[in-house]
């Protein structure tokens, strides 16, 4: 039986079909990537201001973001709509912040950040320190929200904080601490003396645990902080008063202190 052998057209014409297969995918893929990377560039440009900022490149289905950001919030915000993109398998995070500023001047800015959100209380307290911009949250807060997570917001969109660490504990919702909480408050505000602390700040923070009361904050004098504690421990349903409150004498000597620098 005669073996048959391709022609030289025919081997040319076999290996141009060759060529169109494995060139194929690759142009597939190409293709692929960049639309990934539309799609995630699109979904950064819901922040205009940050997206200016990353460089996004994609290798199959893994994306790489990379450029200089001004807060954590805008970092960790990039990565989660990079990584919410359809088609992303994996983000690379090559993205860095700017520079901390000193500790000391970071923690008067963090205060502040804590002390204007709109839903802090008298019944909460959130305090911490700051250490190579890194933040440390601790505290107390009451569960009408997600408070703890909208506070580490706050603080996370403060420019120069590299990290924030959360130790916030959540406070009892039970009716009983409740209306132990406004008891308390009515008690101690209604006084002739401690009036002038509603809307002082940091002013009085009261807070409550299963019956057991913490005072914490700033008062004028050793006086009110005597008025504070006893108006406290005659309220019906209190166990135990702990007294934290500091007078604004003692507060001004702690700041001038070197081991303040980097408290909230």
């Amino acid at each position: 039986m005669r073996t048959m052998t391709p022609t030289r057209n025919e081997q040319w014409l076999a290996m141009g079909v060759m060529m169109l297969l494995v060139g194929a995918p690759s142009r597939a893929a190409a293709a692929s990537e960049a639309d990934l990377q539309r799609r995630v560039e699109q979904r950064l440009s819901d922040e205009e201001a940050v997206a200016a900022k990353i460089d996004v490149a994609v290798a199959n289905d893994q994306v790489t973001l990379s450029g200089t950001l001004a807060s954590l919030w805008e970092l960790e915000w990039a990565i989660d709509r990079a990584e919410r993109t359809d088609g992303v398998a994996a983000v690379v995070s090559q993205l860095t912040l700017v520079a901390p500023r000193p500790d000391g001047d970071l923690a008067i800015v963090v205060a502040d950040a804590i002390q204007r959100y709109p839903y802090y209380t008298v019944f909460d307290h959130v305090s911490g320190s700051v250490v190579n911009g890194v933040v440390t949250l601790r505290g107390e807060v009451t569960p009408l929200r997600d408070k703890t997570e909208e506070i580490r917001e706050r603080v996370s969109k403060v420019v120069g904080v590299q990290e924030v660490v959360t130790e916030i504990d959540i406070l009892s919702p039970g009716i009983g601490d409740e209306r132990l909480r406004y008891a308390l408050a009515l008690r101690l505000f209604n006084h002739p003396s401690m009036g002038r602390y509603i809307g002082y700040d940091p002013g009085i923070h009261i807070i409550v645990k299963t019956g057991y009361v913490t005072l914490k904050g700033t008062v004028y004098d050793e006086a009110d902080r005597l008025i504070a504690d006893s108006e406290a421990r005659r309220t019906f349903g209190v166990i135990r008063v702990y007294n934290e409150l500091r007078t604004v004498d003692e507060v001004k000597k702690a700041a001038d202190s070197p081991a303040a620098a980097g408290v909230v």
